[in-house]
């Protein structure tokens, strides 16, 4: 009986104006319910995924820093153990890049990428560029 068979959904398309590349790097979602620290996975010009144990809600506007760079970004969807964002404004392309070539990242995370960073991190003492507005 044809009426009941299941047919495969189409591949739904990408959404995304610009390729993510995938990374491993230490940051931290800075809050005013208090800061997320944990690792970006991937990033593009346009957005990112960072893993954490408890990722904020969908909607909550965060600030995303690392090492020597922050965006002004919203959360877009969450699971458990992971966020994505979307930069309220693009990254320039040389970030991303600078990113990629400072933290390539290695096979698919496992629970242990998302373990807590050591006190001790080493910090440079310029301040971070912002990307506000």
């Amino acid at each position: 009986m044809k009426l009941f068979a299941r047919t495969k959904a189409a591949p739904a398309a990408d959404r995304r104006a610009a390729p993510r590349i995938r990374v491993n790097h230490p940051a931290t979602m800075v809050m005013p319910s208090g800061n997320r620290t944990g690792r970006i996975f991937d990033i593009s010009i346009n957005g990112a995924r960072f893993v954490t144990d408890d990722p904020p809600a969908t909607g909550v506007g965060v600030i995303l820093d690392w090492t020597m760079h922050e965006a002004y970004c919203q959360v877009t969807w969450t699971k458990p153990g992971m966020c994505g964002v979307q930069f309220d404004r693009s990254l320039p392309a040389r970030v991303v890049e600078e990113l990629s070539q400072a933290a390539p990242s290695g096979p698919r995370p496992v629970k242990s990428a998302v373990t807590p960073l050591p006190d001790k991190a080493p910090r440079h003492p310029a301040p971070p560029t912002r990307f506000v507005g």
